[in-house]
């Protein structure tokens, strides 16, 4: 096999092989007198330069075969050991230092694959409590998300077990934020939804889409929360206190009422009759194997409702109410309480959202959003 040096990176040599597709690290171990020629298992050039400047960022020297073939991270502590010799080249790294022994502090045992938006609510409380401003905390979690990116990079973690690292943002900051999802077509929606691999994921979209919800309400929902005598959904659950985040009690579409029949108490969403916490994760993945060109998230679902109902004609009042933007106006409580009940609640913006899914539902190809598969 005959090799061709492409880079020059340390004592390093970054090969092409004639005969593979993948590059080679090759170095000249003085012991045997001899070159060593390591596989990268990569044929992407980046992808290769990063694996070698890893070598020489992390002092390896002679032959780097051992150093190519180390475990998997697992770990939060491990993934920031890996970043450390990276971290050192900042100019931001007194504070990246700092960054990484409070996040080995508090989360360091944390196993990576498996950690959810709890985990980083936690996190964020424990740093408040010592101190730490919301944006030094939201600086702080995004060391721990540059460690993953190399990581991932130099094959020592899976893109797949990187967690979902939420962005945190004060009141003033998400006032002035543009929109938190990109706008998706009803074939982009189906197409997401088609790549979607599991149950719980599907029957949070169906959800999502038929009420147009900001997905914590989705998530927290329990079963009780739907009248199936009035056809209501309540938003809000029984004894929890309205934000300014506003959960609007909705008619039941047609394109939802098969989903809500005969449903076990408990929450609406479960992952092994567990309530699940976020699933941002799970349908961002589902949007790039579908081949999207990226921005989506499960509030693109809540602003593609919203803009359809928009292009049907919709009152903006009545689109306003739907989206918990506003309470019907300047009702008094008891109107507040029954207004839900008239026969023409909401008519337009619900006729709206059934003619939306109905469209994405025309789409799909391997999921049936009007049924679901225990009705089957």
């Amino acid at each position: 096999m005959r090799y061709t040096s492409v880079h020059s990176i340390g004592e390093f040599e970054l090969c092409k092989a004639s005969n593979s597709p993948n590059y080679y690290v090759a170095t000249y171990v003085r012991e045997t007198q001899q070159m060593v020629y390591r596989s990268l298992r990569t044929s992407d050039l980046e992808n290769a330069i990063a694996q070698v400047k890893s070598l020489v960022a992390r002092g390896i020297a002679g032959d780097p075969g051992d150093a190519l073939v180390q475990k998997p991270i697992q770990t939060v502590a491990e993934v920031l050991e890996l970043y450390k010799p990276h971290a050192a080249e900042l100019k931001s790294a007194e504070f990246t230092n700092i960054a990484i022994e409070r996040i080995n502090r508090l989360i360091g045992t944390s196993i990576l694959s498996t950690m959810v938006k709890s985990d980083f609510d936690d996190f964020r409380k424990a740093a408040e409590a010592e101190g730490l401003a919301l944006s030094t905390v939201a600086r702080t979690l995004t060391v721990l998300r540059s460690a993953c990116k190399i990581a991932v990079g130099e094959r020592r973690l899976a893109e797949e077990s990187v967690p979902h690292i939420p962005y945190i943002m004060s009141k003033n900051d998400a006032r002035s934020a543009p929109a938190k999802g990109r706008v998706m077509t009803a074939p982009e929606i189906a197409a997401a939804i088609d790549q979607l691999d599991y149950l719980h994921l599907l029957v949070a979209n169906v959800f999502l889409l038929n009420t147009a919800s900001r997905i914590g309400a989705i998530l927290e929902a329990q079963a009780d929360q739907i009248d199936g005598t009035c056809n209501i959904i309540h938003l809000n659950a029984k004894g929890r206190i309205q934000t300014d985040k506003y959960r609007p009690d909705l008619p039941i579409t047609n394109t939802l009422m098969p989903w809500t029949i005969n449903l076990p108490p408990g929450p609406l969403v479960v992952w092994r009759g567990v309530a699940v916490e976020e699933i941002d994760t799970g349908f961002g993945a589902a949007c790039k194997r579908a081949g999207l060109p990226g921005g989506e998230n499960t509030y693109s679902i809540r602003h593609s409702v919203a803009r359809y109902m928009l292009q049907k004609g919709v009152d903006r009042a009545e689109i306003g109410q739907w989206l918990g933007h506003i309470k019907p106006a300047d009702s008094p409580e008891t109107t507040l309480i029954y207004s839900p009940y008239a026969p023409d609640y909401l008519r337009a913006a619900k006729a709206a959202v059934e003619d939306f899914v109905r469209e994405i539902a025309s789409r799909c190809r391997r999921h049936d959003i009007l049924t679901p598969p225990w009705l089957n």
